[in-house]
């Protein structure tokens, strides 16, 4: 049943993806992206830079208990996959939990996890409420505002809910759960500490902007107005789409939909707007293919050692 509801959900994102792109005459769209120029490689390197600063912001969770190259690699892996496997956004997942298993116990890996993901989302709600709600603003009456601003209402508090249970034991205590259920357990994970919370919320809103970055120089190169509005507006609606669309591998066929709206309702193109969001599916397929080759070339493909028996032999 799990495997068959896996494949509905790529089915009706690829259906979505490809409704999308036939709305575009398949010439058109193809010298639009021809047209953006080899620029477009920078989408992948600026996305390199994030998975940098997420990696600090995970470093910072774990209180740098794992080396920063490991957990670099455990971005790359773990977020790739999530990219590109159709399971809610947390197909990568176990594959970060193998690699931070080998340093810390099965609950703290898990509370590490689950903090990790509270604090990406609940900023990522609550920026991406703001960066809508200026946008609409800003720009006044844009294509999509009203639905947009309805999003705001309900996405910003809630980040500010998610955001605040990371210094709570909540984390730790889904951890212990979970590590109870395998029969690892051994102890609750204690509270983040403020300290490590706040340089982590720091490193995840570095992320945001370099994602911000993103949008911009794409933006730029359909030859849409580019402003601190329209970065604004474009941005948080892109990532309120992909928080709807959030059951499909990184909202695919949500998020291109999106983007046609809200371009086309800037003045850009429907054969740009179409390119626009290529390209940002590009990035992510991308991602997907370094996450394999990683996983692939590194020992994070092996199974964990017994931590166990590695503490006996030292």
């Amino acid at each position: 049943m799990k495997k068959w509801l896996v494949r509905a959900w790529l089915v009706i994102g690829l259906g979505l993806f490809a409704y999308v792109l036939s709305r575009t005459p398949f010439a058109e769209m193809l010298a639009a992206v021809a047209a953006m120029g080899p620029v477009i490689a920078l989408s992948p390197v600026i996305a390199a830079a994030w998975f940098a600063t997420r990696t600090s912001a995970l470093a910072s969770i774990v209180d740098h208990t794992a080396p920063w190259r490991t957990l670099y690699g455990l971005r790359w892996i773990g977020d790739g996959y999530n990219g590109v496997i159709p399971l809610a956004g947390v197909g990568g997942e176990p594959f970060k939990l193998r690699i931070l298993d080998r340093y810390l116990a099965v609950e703290d890996s898990l509370a590490a996890l689950v903090r990790d993901r509270l604090i990406d989302n609940g900023l990522g709600f609550a920026v991406s409420a703001t960066c809508c709600a200026l946008g609409v603003a800003l720009l006044r009456d844009p294509a999509a505002g009203r639905e947009l601003l309805v999003y705001a209402a309900a996405a910003f508090p809630l980040g500010l809910v998610m955001l605040a249970l990371m210094i709570t034991r909540v984390p730790g205590r889904l951890g212990t759960v979970v590590a109870r259920a395998f029969g690892g357990a051994t102890h609750e994970p204690a509270p983040l500490p403020v300290r490590a919370f706040g340089r982590a919320l720091a490193w995840f809103a570095l992320t945001r902007v370099l994602q911000a970055c993103e949008t911009g120089l794409l933006l730029h190169l359909v030859d849409a107005p580019v402003s601190v509005a329209t970065v604004l507006y474009v941005d948080g609606a892109l990532n309120a789409a992909g928080f709807l669309g959030f059951m499909l591998p990184q909202g695919l066929g949500v998020v291109e939909g999106a983007a046609q709206v809200v371009l086309v309702g800037l003045g850009v193109p429907l054969a740009g707007a179409t390119a626009f969001a290529l390209v940002r599916r590009g990035r992510v397929v991308a991602c997907g293919v370094i996450a394999l080759v990683v996983h692939a070339a590194t020992a994070a493909a092996r199974p964990p050692a017994d931590r166990r028996k590695r503490d006996d032999a030292t």
